[in-house]
C-alpha cells in the first residue's frame, strides 16, 4: 500500500527518438528587454500619457533609428520621426490611415507600427504590413502584444520580449527587413472585413458626394503612390480622412 501510494503522481519520460514535438531553438535572435517600474507617474503637473512608449523602448527605438529616417502610423504620441494619427486631437504630422498611408513607394528608411492593442483579422494584419513594406526602404518595427508573422519578402530579423510592469501583458517587438520584391498595399475594393471598411465606406460617399470617382476606385482617399508633398497638400485642402473620431 505504502509503494502505491508512492507512485501517485509519479512522471517517468518516455519518448521516441528524434525532435521533441513543440521545442526548437528562435531563428532569429531574441533578446529580453525588462521595463523597470520605478518610471515616474506624473509628467508636468499631468499623469503620463499612456500609449507612448516606455522609456526602455522608445530608447531602444531611437537607437536602431540613429541615422535614419522613420514613419509611425499610429504615432500621435510619438516623440519622433514623422508621425500618421487618425486622430486629430494628437496633432500629428499627417492626418491618415494606417491602412492606407499617403506616402510614395519607399518614403522612409523604417517603418513603426504600434496598433490598438486589439485582436487583429489576419487581413488586418497584411494590409498593415504590406502598406508598410511598401513605403520602408529597410525595415518594419512591430510592437504589440501578438507575435506575427509575415511572407518572405520581409523575413524577421531581429526580436525583443518586453516586460513593460508588474501585472501587464508582455509585449513584443519584432524588426522585419524588407527586401527590394515587394508587393503592392491593398487597395480599397481588396478589404472586405475589419476596421479598414469604415474607411472604404467614408472614402466612398466622400467620392460620391464630391463626383470624383468616375470609374476610378480611390481618387477620393489618399493613394500610397503619392508622393509626401502630395499628401501634405490633401492635408491642407481637408481633403485627407479624419475617420469617425469627429
Amino acid at each position: 500500500m505504502t509503494q502505491d501510494v508512492k507512485q501517485i503522481g509519479f512522471v517517468g519520460i518516455s519518448r521516441k527518438r528524434g525532435r521533441i514535438a513543440g521545442f526548437g531553438a528562435p531563428p532569429v535572435p531574441l533578446d529580453l528587454l525588462w521595463c523597470g517600474t520605478n518610471r515616474p507617474r506624473k509628467k508636468f503637473g499631468e499623469r503620463k500619457n499612456g500609449w507612448s512608449f516606455p522609456p526602455a523602448v522608445r530608447e531602444l527605438l531611437l537607437q536602431e533609428m540613429q541615422g535614419k529616417t522613420c514613419v509611425h502610423l499610429f504615432g500621435g504620441a510619438a516623440d519622433f520621426g514623422v508621425r500618421l494619427d487618425l486622430d486629430p486631437s494628437t496633432r500629428p504630422d499627417v492626418i491618415g490611415d494606417a491602412f492606407l498611408p499617403p506616402f510614395a513607394k519607399d518614403s522612409f528608411d523604417a517603418v513603426i507600427l504600434d496598433p490598438p492593442y486589439y485582436q487583429m483579422r489576419q487581413q488586418e494584419k497584411v494590409a498593415l504590413m504590406r502598406a508598410a513594406g511598401w513605403i520602408a526602404r529597410s525595415h518594419i518595427y512591430w510592437f504589440h502584444t501578438v507575435w506575427i508573422a509575415t511572407d518572405r519578402t520581409m523575413p524577421l530579423e531581429h526580436s525583443w520580449l518586453i516586460r513593460v510592469g508588474d501585472q501587464c501583458a508582455v509585449r513584443v517587438l519584432q524588426r522585419f527587413k524588407v527586401l527590394p520584391a515587394k508587393r503592392p498595399p491593398l487597395q480599397l475594393h481588396e478589404f472586405t472585413r475589419g476596421w479598414p471598411l469604415k474607411y472604404k465606406r467614408w472614402a466612398e460617399r466622400e467620392a460620391k458626394a464630391l463626383d470624383l470617382f468616375a470609374g476610378k476606385q480611390n481618387d477620393a482617399a489618399p493613394s500610397p503612390n503619392l508622393p509626401i508633398g502630395k499628401a501634405g497638400d490633401q492635408v491642407k485642402s481637408g481633403r485627407v480622412y479624419v475617420g469617425d473620431w469627429q
